[in-house]
Parts: C-alpha cells; structure tokens; sequence
C-alpha cells in the first residue's frame, strides 16, 4: 500500500472504479494532478464526480502532465459537448452504457424472469431487494 500522493506520482495509467462518496468527491483535481507521473493516463468509468472538472483534465493534457485521458461519465451530465477537452486528439469519450450491451440486458432480464418464478412458486428469490421480509 503506498499513499495517493505516492500512487499518482508512480503510475503509467490512473484508472477510477469508485462510488461518488463525499470523501473522493473532486478526488482527481489540480493539486493532484500536478503529482501525476508526466504522461501518464487517465480513465474514468465510475462517476464523474470523482474529477473536479473537465478543465484540469484539459489543462494537464495541454501541458503533458496527462498523456491521454478516457472519460466515460462526466459531471455534470450531460457534459458541454462545446468543452476544449472534447476536440482534445488526446481525449476519447464514450457514453457509460456498458450496462446497456444485447448480452447485459438479456443477463438483467433473465434475472428479473428467473426471480419472478421462484416466486410464484413460492420459493424465495435470488436477488432480494429488502432480505428481511424472509427473515420474520
């Protein structure tokens, strides 16, 4: 386990996976990023909150503090499309819709139908919401 100030200052590719908490809320911002490793990467497909805002981003990719950056969410959403960092070459974008693939939905769906039998025939289902009402 090393610091963030540590992790940043080391790492080739940063790459977010964290809930929107109140803790990391603006967690990349521009006194971190100034700790960042020249060039390296930047990828986000968590919240978009966890950047303080597109500017930095833009700014850092300008300077080559970021090699590249990969953004699938944004704050606020949707995003000023009209934003500097969207022309960036270095930049590449994506709707955060991975959840949204033919086989992901089919997955949610089968999940959905497999639990509704269960529960017509008097079993309990496998993904349960609020547990407790088995529990009594």
């Amino acid at each position: 386990m090393v610091s963030l100030e540590e992790l940043l200052r080391q790492s080739d590719c940063i790459c977010l996976h964290a809930a929107s908490t109140a803790e990391n809320r603006g967690l990349i911002n521009r006194d971190n990023l100034a700790k960042v490793k020249p060039g390296a990467f930047l990828v986000n497909l968590a919240r978009g909150a966890l950047i303080e805002d597109l500017d930095i981003v833009c700014e850092a990719l300008d300077d080559g503090r970021l090699g590249g950056v990969a953004l699938d969410v944004f704050e606020p959403e949707p995003p000023d499309v009209n934003h500097p960092l969207f022309r960036h070459p270095n930049c590449l974008t994506a709707p955060h819709a991975m959840g949204g693939t033919p086989r992901a939905t089919y997955r949610v769906y089968k999940s959905l139908a497999d639990d509704m039998a269960a529960v017509f025939q008097g079993e309990r289902p496998k993904h349960v919401v609020n547990p407790e009402v088995y529990d009594e």
